[in-house]
């Protein structure tokens, strides 16, 4: 009985087909990739920090950041037209600047999405732990939660993708219900009358005294993310070649709206005192605003649902891990173990397994220590955050490079493949200076403290390069397959 179970559940490299299946619509894949940025998490603990630094003028800074995503989406989506694989980042890089920088850029990926992975897992088990406190006095260990939601998420990321997608669409959607309770009971009840409608979007506001524009926009981007994951699910998606482009660009405008109304309604909710209230209580900002101007009766069924909102981010980057690693396993510049596809789901279940066993064996010392994880969701989530922003900006200069060299050719559009991600490179390329420079702003610390934890992040792409020119000269046959180029 066990040998049949295990022929029924795992296929073999040699009998396994090379490609992952599904049916995905774009409206599937969106909610899937956008549970990622968690928008009501967003919306109630990170927008505040926003505003620290934007003031009154962070929607219109929500806005300019929006237009800029949305000229990185362009390029990306004529990219994925072009090179019509999956991996993402990995295939994306190695077909603009070559096999060495894509499986680079692949590993660097897969462990910048394996930071945040293990940030928001224990994120959620210490907001339940002090959730269940703040309604019963008493809390059982952080850990106890977060292995809830880890065990839970391993069990979605098994089978089907198609069942996570409807997990994450009615989470996302309740999310997105709430988000707009908010926004539009503020608006309807007119804030608190302080500020003129129009205020929050005059350019004069990003001049004003308080206002840093550039660390504004480092945290907007960072909730822009997970819109770049779109074509990792190339596979599993019912006509890609329109399902990714319409979920990418639905993705990146959706939430633009979205963060920018719910921002123009928390100031409007506040009026001139909101920055003010954001730097003194953040965490407080939007449960006392909804109570407010929205029901003061919901505030923990709000807070529960912000736990759900992390639990969605922990099963969306599960997803997106387990595929790079798919991938990765795939054209074996991994142990090939990790390109095993589950016969009857369909699934990466060999790489979401292994996923699984990698966070549980980052939280075991955080348990045995019995210690709170403030590392794992503080300062290795700030650095993911720097790895994916990295990543994004190489995908601009990938673009770039395969319009010069091939794209103009082939008849690419000059606006598409060369204009929107030329002017897209050079805001990720300062994006990236300013990570390079205020490195303790995402991961906490005094300034420079801890900037040797990016240098180990470039170092390992560095190293995935490496690993790339040791196959060219020893195992030809696996530098051929980098970057899906076998892929059909």
């Amino acid at each position: 009985m066990a040998v049949s179970l295990e022929a029924e559940s795992v296929a073999s490299v040699k009998s396994a087909p090379i490609k992952l299946s599904g049916s995905m619509g774009a409206l599937s894949l969106a909610m899937t990739v956008l549970a990622f940025s968690a928008p009501l998490t967003t919306v109630a603990g990170y927008i505040p920090v926003s505003l620290m630094f934007g003031g009154i003028a962070s929607p219109l800074l929500f806005i300019i950041v929006g237009i800029m995503m949305l000229l990185f989406g362009i390029g990306y989506v004529t990219l994925n037209n072009a090179v019509k694989r999956p991996g993402d980042f990995y295939a994306f890089i190695s077909y603009g600047l070559g096999k060495s920088a894509g499986l680079g850029s692949g590993i660097a990926a897969a462990l910048s999405y394996f930071m945040l992975l293990a940030g928001v897992t224990s994120y959620f088990g210490v907001s339940c732990a002090e959730l269940q406190k703040s309604l019963t006095g008493t809390a059982l260990p952080w850990y106890v939660f977060t292995l809830g939601c880890w065990a839970a998420v391993g069990i979605l990321g098994y089978l089907h993708v198609e069942l996570s997608a409807k997990v994450l669409f009615w989470v996302m959607l309740t999310e997105i219900v709430i988000c707009l309770a908010f926004a539009f009971g503020v608006l309807q009840a007119g804030g608190n009358g302080e500020l003129a409608t129009g205020a929050p979007f005059a350019p004069g506001e990003l001049t004003k005294e308080g206002v840093n524009i550039p660390f504004a926009m480092l945290f907007a981007v960072s909730f822009f993310m997970g819109f770049e994951a779109t074509a990792l699910f190339r596979d599993e998606c019912k006509n890609p070649d329109i399902t990714i482009p319409r979920a990418t660009y639905g993705s990146i405008i959706f939430i633009g709206i979205l963060y920018t109304l719910c921002a123009y309604a928390m100031i409007m909710a506040y009026g001139h005192t909101a920055q003010a209230v954001a730097t003194d209580s953040p965490a407080t900002m939007f449960p006392n605003a909804f109570g407010l101007f929205v029901d003061n009766r919901v505030q923990v069924i709000i807070t529960i649902l912000v736990l759900s909102s992390a639990f969605a981010a922990s099963l969306s980057t599960h997803n997106v891990l387990s595929r790079y690693l798919f991938n990765l396993g795939t054209d074996g510049a991994i142990p090939r173990f990790f390109s095993n596809i589950h016969t009857r789901h369909s699934s990466p279940f060999a790489a979401s397994m292994a996923v699984s066993l990698m966070v549980l064996a980052i939280l075991i010392p955080f348990i045995v220590m019995n210690v709170r994880p403030e590392f794992l969701y503080g300062q290795l989530s700030g650095l993911g955050t720097s790895g994916v922003i990295i990543l994004m900006t190489i995908v601009n200069l990938s673009a770039l490079t395969w319009y010069v060299r091939r794209g103009k050719q082939e008849g690419a559009s000059f606006l598409k493949a060369f204009l929107a991600p030329a002017i897209s490179t050079i805001f990720f390329v300062s994006l990236v200076g300013l990570v390079a420079y205020h490195f303790h702003l995402l991961v906490g610390g005094e300034p420079g403290e801890r900037r040797w934890m990016l240098y180990c992040l470039i170092g390992v792409l560095f190293a995935g390069m490496g690993l790339a020119q040791f196959y060219k000269f020893k195992r030809p046959e696996v530098f051929a397959r980098l970057g899906r180029a076998h892929h059909s």
